[in-house]
Formats: C-alpha cells, structure tokens, sequence
C-alpha cells in the first residue's frame, strides 16, 4: 500500500481501496445536489465552510454595485455598440482605457482610468460598461488568446515600456518583470489587474494576495508551513510518492494511445490525481478528481470583475464557490482535516485562522488554482506542441522551425524532456502574468501621454510577454528546447533553475512537482522513460527551493 499522509489521525473509512486508481466504471461519487458531500464528524475548531463561502462581501465599489448592474442592463445596446468598436478599434480602446486629449476632461470623466483615479464613483459606472463589454470583444477578436490580447493592447498604447488595463498599468520587459520578481512586493486582493471579488469568488487571504515583506509576514509563515507540510522533497513520504507516480498512472490509465493528448478531460483527471497523491497520499477516484479539475475548467470565471459578475447573475461565482465547498468536502471525506489542524497550529498566532476550515479552503484554492490549474495548462500545452499544434497561444506567435513534425517533437522529449516542458511553456506559459502594486511614485507614458501614479495602483507584470523579449532571447518566437539560456525564462515566478534562483523569492513553491507531474503523464503516452526530478535519491534539495 503506498505510504499514507503522516498527517491524518482519523481512521480511514472500510471501503478505502488500495491507492491505485480504480476503473473508469467505477460508480460514480454523489454529487452536491443529490446528496452531501461531507459526512464525517469535523473537529471542533474546523468550523463550516459554507460560512466562509457565504460571508460578508468586501471592497465593493460603488460603479459594480446592484444599480450600476441595473444601468448596465438599461443601457445595454448604447454600451454594447461602444464596446464592440472599442474591441475592434485599438484608438478607439486607447480612449475607453484612458481618455484622449481630443477631449477636454475625458482622462478624469469618460475612461476606465478616470473612474479608478475617483475611487470608482457610481456617476462613472458608465465608462465601465463599455469598457468591460470592450475587452470581451478583442479577447474574443484575438482569437480568446490571453498573450495575444496583451500583445494587441500593447501595441494599441504604442509598444512603450506600459499600457493600460483593468485597474492599472501593465509592464512586459524582461528587465522590468524581473526586477519585481525579485523585490519584495506589495499586494492587494487583486487578480488580472482589478479587485478580485472576495470572499465569494477568492479566498480572502490566499497567497497570491499576501505580500512577501519580510520573514515575519503572513505570507512567509503560510508560504513556510505548505512546504513543510505538503512539498518538502527531503520527506520520505514526498520521495516515495514521487517513485510511485508512474506505475499508479499506468495502472490507472490503460492501453494510451497518442491521440489521447487531445482528450483534456482525460489530462486534467490524470493531473489531479497525481498532486494529490503526492501532496497527500490519496489516489482519488474518477469522481473526486473531475471535481477537482474544476480548478482548470472554471479558470475563465478567475479574470471577470465583480461588475461582470453580477451581470451575469453571480452564476461563474456560484460555481466558484460550489467547487470550493467540494473541494474542502473531499478533504474531509479522506479525513485530512489533522493536516490543516496541525498546520494552523504550526502559525505564529497572529497569522492562524478561525475557524481552521479557512486555512484549508486558502491553501486548497492555491493547490486547486496553481497547481491543478497551472500543472493542467502545462500538460496541455506540451500535449498540442508534441502535434505541432500552439495551444493557447496565438500560431502566428511561434515557429517550430525544425521540429515541424510530430516524430520530431516525439524525438526532442524523448532526448531532453525537462528541456521541452520548458521551452514549450515559455512560448505558452500557465500563468501569463500576476498582479502586484506600486511601492513609490512613478511616471509612466501611456500613448505617448505622461502620467504620474501614487503608490498603491496596481501594478501587472507579464510573464508571457517577458518570455519572448528579444532583449534576451534571440528569435524568441522559435521553439527551441536547446537555447542555452532557457533557465532565464520566468514561467514558474523565477528563473527556475537559474545561478540566481534563490534571489526570487515568491518562485513557484510546486515547480519542481509540475515538471515531474507533466513528464509522467507525457512519459506514459509516448511510452518514454525519463527520470523525475534531478534530486530524486542524492540527498540533496534543489537549489532554491524554499
């Protein structure tokens, strides 16, 4: 029986099975609507994660509350004409963004950016409409491609060092982004750069929103206890599991065939499972890990503003927030509670949650959102280039040169496999960007415009972008597993495996786990052995990891 999690204290319930997966003709679990997901007695101080979900909402602001959302709807034909020459017009999004200086007063009284300098007043809930209704259109126009819809925008404001979107500026450069990623940040709770919808949408204290200032910060006690709880590679349980992966996917997944890349379903089920086994030393069954997929399937409802949202009837909310409680269900279902138990008492006292469910919903959501969701993009772009074919992002973005073939892309994994993940996701990296603030005054040109902003805007870097920077990488948009300063690409937060890694200091916690992850499931498809993570058996963690 593989080794079970050294964190749980309740007994496992009789109709646990051996850790290897059972058939897809498994029975299906019940689901939420037909029968409740949580039956086991929680301790004490767990407390309901229904209460968490259903608390109060903060930081609201006035242009997204239920009258904004009624004018909205009023008025929707005006807007909607707006917003479709916005989106399709870039002068026109400029505009919308950030005023003209055609018009007297339009940067303060007639653009997105004038709102959020009046701390988003209702009277201007107007330029919102349109605006939001805008960047739907070019998303859309670009082909749903979130690096593409950035480029678009970028060079709608001039393709200058900035450019505007959402709640604040954007910054792409290699030198820019990599200068923030490894300073101390400042952060809200914010995501693709507008206030994130909390605590309905977000978990309120979620990693991504703490800021890492300091070694005493919240960020860095929980940042600490997820490693030593979760992903401390020096473990005996994390190197077991990791040893186990491949032979519990083999079993798990019979006869593959290589167009079973194509079957995301397939990919994502296969991803969940994995993490969770080595994060916790369950196999889960079909049924709990399509839940869990989730994180990767309802990511589209993660960029939307709270104005969207309610315009949509909080229906992509509602799902968020389904899947949230799930989520914390399978917890308790496995009787993992002990884990997050025994990991809030491992706080300093001043950062542990009351109730503990809060802990445990925070650090599932970054588990769920980043590492399902992030290790599933990556599988699934390493899936479509192996067909030279360019996932999300845009064709005309890459070139595969070379290895315009299939049997040469099978070739190259086969030959470097870490090479290829890498390469692969520095042309379609998981996470596109993240959302800081500004520390200090700063004066920026936007559209060939000067403007100064106080600290405090937020402040969006662009991992994707920053990847193919000619100032770094030459032909950056050639697919080239063998370039020989991959180590400098930032998709994992840091330049992962770099001189310099340990100066990153918010680099991805689980990036090691994502590789190896991303070569299991390639591995067993292409029928292709290549060993998991280089420290496996020396003795020695991988320089960085933190």
């Amino acid at each position: 029986r593989a080794q079970a999690s050294p964190h749980r204290r309740h007994p496992r319930p009789s109709s646990t099975t051996h850790p290897a997966a059972p058939s897809s003709s498994s029975p299906a679990m019940p689901t939420a609507e037909t029968q409740p997901l949580v039956k086991s007695v929680n301790p004490a101080e767990w407390g309901s994660i229904q209460d968490v979900v259903n608390a109060p909402l903060i930081d609201v602001p006035a242009d997204a509350s239920w009258l904004s959302v009624a004018g909205m709807w009023l008025t929707l034909p005006i807007s909607l004409i707006q917003g479709v020459i916005g989106g399709l017009c870039s002068s026109v999004f400029v505009c919308m963004s950030i005023g003209t200086c055609c018009i007297p007063c339009s940067e303060q009284l007639c653009s997105a950016m004038g709102s959020v300098m009046q701390g988003h007043p209702c009277y201007l809930a107007w330029t919102w409409w349109r605006y939001v209704i805008g960047g739907l259109v070019a998303l859309i126009a670009n082909g749903k491609s979130r690096l593409a819809l950035f480029t678009w925008e970028w060079k709608s404001f001039g393709s200058a060092a900035y450019w505007w979107h959402g709640e604040g500026i954007w910054m792409w450069s290699y030198k820019d982004c990599d200068r923030i990623l490894k300073s101390q940040q400042v952060r809200k709770s914010a995501f693709g750069c507008v206030t994130a919808c909390i605590p309905d949408l977000f978990a309120t204290n979620v990693l991504i929103f703490l800021s890492n200032d300091g070694p005493d910060s919240d960020w860095a006690a929980v940042r600490k206890a997820l490693h030593s709880m979760f992903l401390n590679p020096e473990g005996l349980a994390y190197r077991h599991r990791i040893s186990k992966l491949q032979a519990l996917v083999a079993n798990d997944w019979k006869d593959p065939k290589f167009d079973q890349l194509n079957d995301k379903t397939l990919l994502q089920r296969s991803v969940v499972k994995c993490i969770m086994f080595v994060m916790f030393g369950e196999w889960l069954d079909d049924a709990d890990a399509d839940t869990l997929a989730g994180w990767r399937t309802e990511a589209s409802a993660f960029i939307l503003p709270r104005l969207v949202q309610r315009f949509a009837f909080n229906l992509l909310i509602n799902k968020v927030k389904k899947l949230r409680i799930d989520t914390v269900g399978i917890i308790v279902k496995l009787n993992l509670q002990q884990a997050f138990i025994d990991m809030n008492n491992s706080l300093p006292s001043r950062w542990q949650r009351s109730p503990v469910v809060k802990l445990c919903d925070e650090i599932m959501y970054v588990i769920g959102f980043a590492g399902i969701g992030g290790t599933s993009a990556a599988v699934e772009s390493v899936a479509s280039f192996l067909q030279v074919k360019s996932g999300e992002a845009p064709t005309k973005s890459i070139d595969f040169g070379d290895y315009n073939t299939a049997d040469k892309m099978k070739a190259a994994f086969a030959e470097d496999p870490d090479a290829y993940i890498r390469e692969t996701c520095r042309l379609d990296p998981p996470v596109t960007s993240a959302t800081g603030v500004l520390k200090e005054v700063t004066e920026v040109s936007l559209a060939g415009r000067d403007f100064t902003f106080d600290p405090g805007l937020l402040n969006q870097y662009v991992l994707s972008m920053a990847n193919c920077d000619p100032a770094l990488f030459s032909s950056p948009e050639k697919f080239d597993p063998g370039r020989i300063n991959l180590h400098r690409a930032l998709t994992w937060n840091g330049a992962f495996g770099a001189a310099d890694e340990a100066d990153y200091p918010r680099i991805c916690p689980g990036r090691y786990l994502s590789l190896d992850v991303t070569k299991v499931i390639i591995n067993h498809v292409l029928g292709t052995s290549a060993p998991l993570n280089q420290y496996f058996g020396d003795g020695v963690p991988p320089r960085g990891c933190c």
